[in-house]
């Protein structure tokens, strides 16, 4: 294992993503620490069969506060090991 790599395993931080509106099971993904929000977003939304459209878009939040998709896991989890973040649908009035 390269340095990199070895930076990047010990940097990993386990994200748990719950959305409300599915009955299955929580998304759970072990990430590098600069992985952004966006990227874990998608990957949520993968999983749980959703997209945005014209009528819904999707975005998660932390503690109730909206994150931005550019903002890194590393970032939000702090010094944590694991980051529980909840996917959410939002009407969009046109």
């Amino acid at each position: 294992m390269d340095q990199h790599a070895a930076a990047v395993k010990r940097h990993a931080i386990n994200v748990h993503v719950v959305f409300p509106l599915s009955p299955g099971k929580p998304f759970n993904e072990r990430t590098a620490a600069d992985a952004t929000v966006g990227g874990v977003r998608g990957d949520a939304m993968a999983r749980f069969g959703v997209t945005d459209d014209p009528q819904y878009t999707y975005y998660l939040t932390h503690d109730g506060d909206r994150l931005d998709n550019e903002r890194t896991v590393g970032d939000i989890a702090g010094h944590a090991h694991s980051l529980k973040v909840t996917l959410v649908k939002e009407l969009l009035q046109g």
